[in-house]
């Protein structure tokens, strides 16, 4: 049979005869479909696409935004004055401890400018000054290097200049 078609000029597709059977199987059932659609048919709810357009437009567009929920900060007249209080204390303290930390600055800048001053005196205005209190030393038990080295060891030169 196949000799048959190829000397006549048409081919036939692959597997052509193999789901032939499934095609018209396939037909034959939407045909019964269609049949029985056009005598029993699919019914629809009385009034369902007039409420299908409204039901869909108020989940959508006409959705009920829920109401923002409104939260006062000062519920009562005690919780404005405690945080008055609170305020002020914060910043009170904020402002003695600057102070103190700028006057221990100031102190601090003091006592640096009268090391330094000290540093600038010549020896010689030291031993005119000795000399002129007539400050003499009356038989020392120690030796001056010794006296020299307590002074230095044990003072700071903030002392020496504050005893002046």
């Amino acid at each position: 049979m196949e000799d048959n078609l190829e000397n006549n000029g048409f081919s036939v597709p692959e597997n052509y005869f193999n789901t032939l059977n499934d095609a018209i199987d396939a037909r034959i059932r939407a045909e019964k479909i269609r049949m029985l659609a056009a005598t029993e048919g699919y019914t629809v709810p009385e009034g369902y696409f007039e409420k299908l357009q409204l039901q869909i437009l108020d989940k959508t567009v006409k959705e009920k935004k829920p109401q923002a929920k409104v939260l006062r900060l000062w519920r009562s007249s005690l919780l404005k004055y405690a945080s008055a209080a609170c305020f002020l204390i914060v910043s009170a303290a904020g402002l003695y401890f600057y102070q103190d930390q700028q006057s221990s600055k100031n102190i601090a800048h003091n006592d640096l400018a009268t090391e330094l001053l000290l540093y600038d005196i010549d020896e010689q205005v030291i031993i005119d000054h000795i000399e002129d209190h007539g400050l003499k030393a009356r038989d020392p038990k120690h030796s001056n290097v010794e006296l020299e080295n307590y002074i230095l060891n044990n003072y700071s030169q903030n002392d020496i200049a504050s005893a002046f």
